[in-house]
C-alpha cells in the first residue's frame, strides 16, 4: 500500500489542513451535520480522506442516538472497520468522471431510497462531481432537495465553478486550500516516522516545496526516494528527482540580479545535466523572487530588478510547454536581467557625433519652453534645421553604441536585450529593428518598455518611434547579387496604370 493510503488521516483531529479541522470540529460539537456536503479544493488536499472520516463519524457506535457532541470515530467497532477497509455496501464511492451519465445518476436516485444494509446511514461519496452531465445534475437535484433521513451525500470537486448553483445551494460547502510547506512537512513526518527513515530538514523542505501544496504528491515523492534507501538528504533529492533546491535557486537569482552572466549559464548547464524539471524550477524561482521582492520593499530598497525578473519569469512559464528545451525560456528570462551590465567594458565604444548634438537639442528645448511665456527669442536657423532633420540609418548605426550606453545607465535589463538586436531600416521618424525571437519582440514592444526606449532614443536622435521584425522578415536595404540584372523602375505605381507599366518594364 502506498504511503498516502497508509498514512492518511483517520480522525478529524489528524487532518493536515487546519481550516478544515476547525470547520468540521465545530459541526461535530454542535451536532449540525448536514445531509449534503460539497468539498472544494485542489487535488491531493485530503477531500476523499475527510469524506471517509465523516462517514465513520455518522456510523460509529459511539455516536448512536446523539444529536450533538459527536465523538471521533473509535476505529474499533464493526462500522468503523468495514468503512476503513472499503468493504461496506452502505458507503458508495462514485467517480463522476466515468459515471456522470444521467442513467447512472437515476440509478443512484432509485437506490438511495432503500434503507442501509449494515450501517446506520448510507453515505454517497461522489468524486469529481463537476463531471456529471447537465441531465445528471437535474436528476440529482430532486434527491438533494428531499433526501431520505438515512442518506448522506458528500460531493468532491476541484472545479466548483462547473457545479450548478442549484446543487451548491443545497450543500454545506467546505473549502480545501493548497497546503503550506509546513503543513506538507508535518504530513510527511508521519510517513518518515512510520517507515523509520532518516530525512534531514533541508531535504524534507525541498520535497514539500516541490509538491505545489499537494499532500498526495508529497507522499509519492517521499515513497520514490525511500526506494533508494532509508537515509534521505538534500543531495539525493536533487539527484533523484531533479528538483532545484531553494538554496540553489537563491544563488541563481542572486547571480542574475548581480549580472553574473557566466554563473547563470553555468548553473543552467548543471541543471540540464541533472534533469531539473522546468515547471518545478519556475514555481520555485517565482516563489523565491516574490519573497525577495517583498523583503526589498519592507527594507526600503528598490525592487525594480526583481519586478522585471518576475514579469519575465511569468512570461517564460507559459512557454515551457511549447519549448523543445523546457529550461530555455527560464534561462532567457534570467539572462535578460543579468546581461544588462555584463560585458559592457569589453565592448568597443563607438565614437560618434551624437553627443555634440545634445547642446543644440537642449538649447532648442529651452527656446520652446520660453515661447509659452511670450518672451521674444531669436532662434538659430541651424539649430532648428538640426532638430527637424531626418535621421538616417547610418546615423542610427553609428550612434547605437552611445544609445546603449545611456540606456544601461537608466535601465540595465532593457539595454541588455537591445544589445541582441540590430537597427535595419529608417523611414521618416520610424526605426525598424530586427530581433531573433518572439520573446524579444514581445518584451520590447510592451507599452511601458517601449515608452522608456523611445524616450531614450529621443535624447540621441530626436523624436523617434520603433517597431520590431523577426530576423527572417528583415527588410533589405541593399540589393543582393541576384538583383543586379533587374532594372530600376522609376514610374509611379500609385495607380493601376502605373503598376501595369512597372510590370511591363520588368517582365517585358
Amino acid at each position: 500500500m502506498s504511503f498516502y493510503q497508509t498514512y492518511r488521516p483517520k480522525k478529524i483531529s489528524e487532518l493536515d489542513l487546519a481550516s478544515v479541522r476547525e470547520v468540521l470540529s465545530s459541526s461535530m460539537s454542535s451536532g449540525k451535520i448536514s445531509h449534503a456536503y460539497l468539498f472544494v479544493g485542489p487535488r491531493g488536499s485530503g477531500k476523499t480522506s475527510t469524506a471517509r472520516i465523516l462517514a465513520q463519524i455518522v456510523n460509529c457506535r459511539r455516536n448512536e442516538g446523539k444529536t450533538k457532541d459527536f465523538s471521533e470515530p473509535c476505529g474499533e467497532c464493526e462500522s468503523c472497520l468495514v468503512i476503513a477497509r472499503g468493504s461496506s455496501v452502505d458507503v458508495i464511492e462514485i467517480d463522476a468522471a466515468s459515471n456522470g451519465l444521467v442513467d447512472d445518476i437515476r440509478e443512484l436516485r432509485e437506490r438511495v431510497r432503500l434503507a442501509p444494509v449494515q450501517l446506520g446511514k448510507k453515505v454517497y461519496i461522489i468524486d469529481e462531481v463537476h463531471m456529471v452531465s447537465t441531465a445528471g445534475f437535474n436528476a440529482l437535484l430532486k434527491t438533494l432537495e428531499e433526501p431520505p433521513e438515512h442518506a448522506l451525500f458528500i460531493l468532491c470537486t476541484t472545479e466548483s465553478q462547473k457545479v450548478p448553483e442549484t446543487i451548491v445551494s443545497r450543500c454545506a460547502r467546505v473549502n480545501f486550500t493548497k497546503a503550506t510547506v509546513t503543513e506538507v512537512m508535518q504530513s510527511l513526518l508521519k510517513a518518515v516516522k512510520g517507515e523509520e527513515m532518516t530525512v534531514d530538514e533541508e531535504a524534507l523542505t525541498e520535497i514539500a516545496e516541490a509538491t505545489d501544496g499537494s499532500f498526495r504528491e508529497g507522499h509519492k515523492l517521499l515513497e520514490q526516494l525511500a526506494a533508494f534507501g532509508k537515509k534521505i538528504d538534500s543531495s539525493s533529492v536533487s539527484r533523484i528527482l531533479g528538483v532545484a533546491g531553494k538554496h540553489s535557486v537563491k544563488k541563481l537569482l542572486d547571480a542574475a540580479v548581480k549580472q553574473k552572466t557566466n554563473e547563470v549559464i553555468q548553473t543552467f548547464e548543471e541543471m540540464e545535466k541533472m534533469g531539473t524539471k522546468a515547471s518545478v524550477l519556475a514555481t520555485t524561482l517565482l516563489g523565491v523572487a516574490k519573497s525577495e521582492m517583498e523583503q526589498c520593499v519592507r527594507e526600503g530598497r528598490s525592487p525594480e530588478k526583481l519586478v522585471l525578473l518576475i514579469d519575465a519569469l511569468i512570461m517564460a512559464a507559459d512557454k515551457i510547454k511549447i519549448s523543445p528545451l523546457p529550461l530555455l525560456p527560464l534561462e532567457i528570462a534570467l539572462l535578460s536581467i543579468s546581461i544588462g551590465g555584463s560585458g559592457e567594458e569589453s565592448r568597443p565604444k563607438v565614437s560618434n557625433p551624437a553627443p555634440e548634438k545634445k547642446p543644440v537639442e537642449d538649447q532648442v528645448m529651452k527656446t520652446v519652453s520660453v515661447i509659452t511665456e511670450s518672451v521674444e527669442v531669436v532662434i538659430d536657423p541651424v539649430k532648428v534645421e538640426t532638430q527637424g532633420s531626418k535621421v538616417t540609418l547610418d546615423e542610427v548605426k553609428t550612434g547605437w553604441g552611445n544609445f546603449l550606453h545611456h540606456m544601461s545607465e537608466s535601465n540595465g535589463s532593457l539595454a541588455g536585450m537591445l544589445r541582441l538586436v540590430e537597427p535595419v531600416y529608417v523611414e521618416g521618424k520610424s526605426l525598424t529593428i530586427s530581433v531573433t525571437s518572439r520573446f524579444q519582440q514581445e518584451m520590447l514592444e510592451r507599452e511601458i518598455k517601449k515608452k522608456i526606449i523611445e524616450e531614450q532614443m529621443a535624447k540621441v536622435w530626436g523624436p523617434l518611434t520603433f517597431k520590431c521584425v523577426l530576423t527572417d522578415k528583415i527588410i533589405r536595404t541593399q540589393p543582393s547579387i541576384e538583383d543586379e540584372n533587374l532594372s530600376v523602375v522609376n514610374t509611379p505605381v500609385d495607380t493601376v496604370q502605373g503598376v501595369m507599366l512597372a510590370a511591363e518594364k520588368i517582365f517585358g
